[in-house]
């Protein structure tokens, strides 16, 4: 295939997502639909000689770098809004332990899977997707709402992770006792190592004197992530810490140390952080869903098992977050019962499932059905509350 193709296949591509992101802007249909959409079009009528599911893990770490730092550099932490940190992180830990419990039951039960393996499959399917949430709750009109949905679907991204790893260590070792020791040794460490480093790095960017920095920092993110994940740490905190404390600098730079730095400094950093983070990990969102797309198996889509355990698992997801922000966060909007939708996670943890321990009950089919089900669900709930607000608008405000 020639380059000058490729390159304009690429640009359309890109251009294409432009457009669907105005789209989804005026009618709350999530982009990402439209993108999985168009790659399981390409991925039917096009010949293509290319071995997509490594590119596939690629676009989904880095770009799963990119949305948390672009989500933590919204999340402003305050006394006052501590509550509201505090629900969310409540809801996003519980959601993710009531969906593996129930989700991992169905396997268990319906698909005769063992309790292990169960547990390691639903997980994927209980993390919220932050790659879907940030870019579709422009809309909402309450800024509690946005904030709440940044910090549970950031947080439940990291939660997710850590938590299918240590199933992983589970099932690979058999040793729940020591892998349980494993995990919350590196959970301490990554805690204590992301707060020197994220500080490390934002003075090495005040001192360092070059025109060229911004990508050169986002190199070092991405870096210190692989390494982190190759020695079994949870390094996406790393990432969550560097743009909280990049965004809530006064917290940290206090006494001798907020001397260093000047407010207009700091604010100048955020900003070429914000501008660079929300581009790339536009980019980056648009090529992984497309390639997504153009992995699907049709076959194993339109199987009736395969829709029924999509759609009982979907019916739990929902279960479970209704329970819990009746119980935690009755007070806050209904819409919110809608947003838990599932998607870069969720594709990149199931195909992070090694080869030698992967099952035949759950295809890759369950994944598809369950993001787009999800974030149809979350379709109907963000124009129903476009609606209604429209209403009240035009009873308080009748021509």
């Amino acid at each position: 295939m020639s380059a000058y193709l490729i390159i304009v296949y690429l640009s359309i591509a890109i251009v294409m997502s432009y457009f669907y992101g105005e789209i989804a802007k005026r009618t709350n249909i999530p982009s990402v639909l439209m993108l999985i959409a168009t790659g399981i079009i390409i991925g039917q009528f096009a010949n293509y000689p290319f071995d997509f599911f490594a590119a596939l893990e690629v676009l989904g770490v880095v770009g799963l770098i990119m949305i948390v730092l672009e989500g933590a550099l919204d999340l402003e932490l305050t006394k006052e809004k501590m509550p509201l940190i505090g629900r969310a992180t409540g809801i996003a830990v519980f959601g993710i332990i009531g969906s593996i419990v129930t989700i991992s039951a169905l396997f268990f039960y319906l698909l005769d899977m063992d309790l292990r393996m169960a547990v390691l499959y639903s997980t994927p399917l209980s993390v919220i997707s932050s790659a879907i949430v940030i870019p579709s709750i422009g809309n909402l009109k309450k800024a509690e709402d946005r904030e709440f949905l940044i910090y549970e679907s950031c947080i439940s991204d990291i939660i997710g992770i850590m938590v299918f790893y240590l199933a992983l260590n589970v099932v690979e070792t058999g040793n729940v006792i020591g892998s349980l020791g494993e995990f919350s040794l590196s959970l301490v460490v990554t805690l204590v190592i992301s707060v020197l480093i994220a500080v490390g790095l934002i003075l090495l960017f005040k001192f360092l004197n070059t025109k060229v920095k911004l990508f050169f920092f986002i190199s070092i993110l991405i870096l210190i992530y692989a390494l982190g994940k190759m020695m079994h740490l949870s390094p996406l905190i790393l990432i969550l810490i560097f743009g909280l404390v990049l965004k809530n600098y006064k917290l940290v730079f206090r006494g001798k140390l907020s001397n260093l730095m000047t407010r207009m400094e700091f604010k100048k950093m955020e900003r070429d952080f914000h501008i660079i983070t929300r581009e790339t990990s536009f980019i980056l969102r648009t090529f992984f869903f497309i390639v997504f797309g153009i992995t699907i198996d049709i076959g194993t889509i339109v199987e009736i098992n395969v829709i029924l355990i999509s759609l009982m698992s979907f019916i739990l997801i929902v279960l479970v977050r209704v329970i819990l922000l009746r119980a935690f966060a009755n007070k806050m909007s209904e819409v919110l019962l809608y947003i838990a939708p599932r998607g870069l996670i969720t594709v990149l943890l199931f195909y992070s499932i090694p080869p030698e321990i992967q099952m035949s009950q759950v295809e890759s089919g369950v994944i598809l059905w369950v993001v787009l089900v999800t974030s149809i669900f979350m379709t109907y709930g963000l124009i129903s509350n476009a609606n209604s607000e429209k209403q009240e608008q035009v009873e308080v405000h009748p021509e």
